[in-house]
């Protein structure tokens, strides 16, 4: 016949070994862990260097329907250090909108598909979309229409045809200073 007293004390005596082995190998599974960590690269510095470098490029949405001018502003807005996204329709605005972020928006108001004064008044009454500088161009505007821009929430207003150097000033004093 066994002895139940010596049967729990060897019980026992299993159960901390194995508490005991089992710490032990969750502490050798623990030193292993550190050691990969150590070895492996946590982040490498060209692929760092470039997602910086993409994210770095600040960009301009241009929404106009004038094909001629997209060109020469585009080439214009790549020397400067930005990108540009235009938008001549309905259709590509709103994917552009959806689909990308930007910096700030040179508007014109003499497009037949959108009211220039509406969306700026959108865009500075949305939450997210506020903050954003808006530059309003227009042909010959008057007192009157340029007042509208304003009251509408654009930064600036910008009279066609405009001399680009000086678009390019405007459009880099609002990206360094919002």
């Amino acid at each position: 016949m066994s002895d139940p007293k010596k049967e729990n004390r060897q019980s026992s005596v299993r159960i901390s070994e194995l508490i005991l082995s089992a710490k032990s190998l969750g502490y050798q599974i623990e030193k292993l862990r550190r050691e990969r960590f150590l070895t492996e690269k946590v982040v490498d510095l060209e692929e760092y260097r470039k997602l910086r470098s993409a994210h770095a490029v600040k960009k301009v949405l241009v929404v106009d329907d004038e094909e001629e001018s997209a060109g020469p502003l585009a080439t214009a807005l790549e020397k400067q250090g930005y990108s540009a996204l235009f938008a001549a329709d309905t259709a590509e605005l709103a994917q552009i909108i959806e689909t990308h972020a930007f910096d700030l928006v040179l508007l014109d108001l003499g497009l037949a598909w959108l009211d220039g004064f509406e969306f700026c008044a959108a865009m500075k009454g949305n939450q997210i979309l506020r903050d954003l500088p808006i530059i309003l161009t227009g042909r010959a505007a008057g007192k009157k229409e340029i007042r509208k821009a304003f009251e509408s929430g654009c930064d600036e207003f910008v009279t066609k045809p405009f001399k680009l150097e000086r678009l390019l000033r405007t459009i880099e004093y609002f990206m360094e200073n919002y």
